[in-house]
């Protein structure tokens, strides 16, 4: 796997001293990851229900060998008898070096936490994924694909470094699409302050995926809703999450509260990205990262699943004729519990919907999680390895479209589809709301 050094983030400390100061860390912070670090059983109950070793069974892709990497350095701390057993304890003194295997090994996991799920300690090894990443990045490791996103990011407003100008020419395009489509006039707000609800959804819902976008605008039309958008932070990805880089994951999110307290809205409404939600909702907001905020925060899915059962749209069922699969992304699945929404939505807006089996807080990760879709430079074992189980999960359901709120997922099943000629269209859940929707 090519990485590569940014200038700004050359390493403050020795290697070795710094792996071994991160890893003393954890002595002293959260309790749940000093128990990760001392309970593992070695069962491989976490091995049998994971992505990557069910695409590659070998001891490498076990998520706990992966995290015994830094469980060892651990151990060699804080235990007095694997101190004195060293390797018969399954304790390990850091050697310089070492730190490429962490690399590459830590980037081999979708940190999708299907581990977790089944573990019978719970142990949920992606919270150790995400520490051996965060001592990655502060030796100045990082892949460099995801450096250069999250200060395009971090720069801009959005991972697709669009410029204000460049979101208010494709809404422009996009209400004009719609007004082609449908002959109605259907408005996407840019920017203005009092709205009711600020839509902030992917920026690939926006830019490279955008029927999700314009489903939403359909439904707010059809209800007379206030909202709006944000030509300078249209975009909720936050790889801060997936590198471990808690500095910039915090940055990303309070400038999407800022720009929500500049235009005074009601209701934050961010779109069909899981980890966004997640930092949003069940991090910043439970966190209370920027004190009580004047908003409240719920998805999009949400929103409009309770619209359906409300019945303040009507959906034409037959508009989507074709066989419809849901992939639940990861983060939505499993870290937010938004399995039954999008579910309620598609089997009130299509025809012929098929669930995977297994699906919900169960289901098999893309494998493109944890911001590997965005890594060009591994695309063959996402390809061959960790989308593997994902692909078999497709075929079987005979589906032609799949629904998959999650721009990541989006990225990572179009390349698998192309890849193992799958005969599918992947889109995301608004998508069927746009065409099933009827506009009186």
């Amino acid at each position: 796997m090519a990485v590569q050094k940014t200038e700004t983030e050359k390493p403050k400390l020795p290697e070795k001293e710094t792996v071994e100061k991160a890893v003393a860390a954890i002595h002293a912070g959260p309790r749940v990851l000093r128990l990760y670090m001392e309970t593992c059983a070695k069962c491989g109950t976490c091995a049998e229900v994971c992505p990557v070793y069910y695409g590659q069974k070998d001891k490498r892709m076990n998520p706990a060998d992966r995290s015994d990497l830094i469980r060892a350095v651990y151990k060699g701390q804080t235990s007095t008898v694997a101190k004195l057993l060293g390797g018969l304890a399954g304790a390990h003194e850091y050697e310089e070096g070492e730190i490429q295997e962490w690399t590459d090994r830590f980037y081999e996991c979708t940190g999708c936490r299907r581990c977790a799920t089944f573990c019978p300690f719970g142990i949920d090894n992606s919270v150790i994924t995400r520490k051996g990443r965060a001592i990655v990045h502060k030796l100045g490791l990082t892949p460099q694909r995801l450096i250069d996103v999250t200060n395009v990011s971090l720069r801009l407003g959005n991972t697709d470094g669009c410029t204000p100008e460049g979101f208010i020419d494709t809404i422009n395009f996009l209400e004009e699409e719609i007004k082609e489509q449908c002959g109605v006039d259907v408005k996407i707000p840019i920017d203005v302050e009092g709205a009711d609800y600020f839509y902030v959804p992917p920026s690939g819902d926006v830019l490279v995926n955008p029927e999700a976008t314009m489903g939403v605008a359909k439904i707010m039309h059809v209800l007379g809703i206030s909202w709006t958008t944000s030509s300078r932070m249209f975009d909720g990805a936050n790889y801060g999450l997936f590198t471990g880089d808690d500095a910039a994951m915090k940055e990303e999110n309070k400038n999407v509260v800022e720009e929500a307290e500049r235009l005074k809205i009601k209701h934050l409404l961010p779109g069909e990205c899981g980890h966004a939600y997640r930092i949003i909702k069940f991090m910043m907001e439970k966190g209370k990262w920027w004190g009580k905020l004047p908003f409240d925060i719920t998805n999009v899915m949400e929103f409009t699943a309770d619209v359906i059962r409300k019945g303040d749209i009507k959906l034409d069922r037959s508009k989507n004729k074709e066989p419809i699969t849901y992939h639940d992304p990861c983060n939505f699945g499993r870290s937010c519990n938004i399995v039954e929404e999008p579910r309620e939505i598609l089997k009130a807006s299509c025809e012929d919907f098929r669930d995977m089996t297994p699906s919900g807080a169960d289901n098999w990760c893309c494998g493109g999680g944890g911001g590997l879709s965005a890594m060009d430079t591994i695309r063959d074992f996402r390809m061959k390895v960790s989308g593997t189980k994902k692909v078999e999960q497709i075929r079987e359901t005979g589906a032609k479209f799949v629904a998959a709120p999650c721009a990541n997922c989006k990225r990572q099943l179009t390349q698998l589809a192309e890849f193992h000629d799958l005969d599918i269209k992947v889109g995301g859940v608004h998508d069927l709301v746009y065409t099933a929707i009827v506009m009186d």
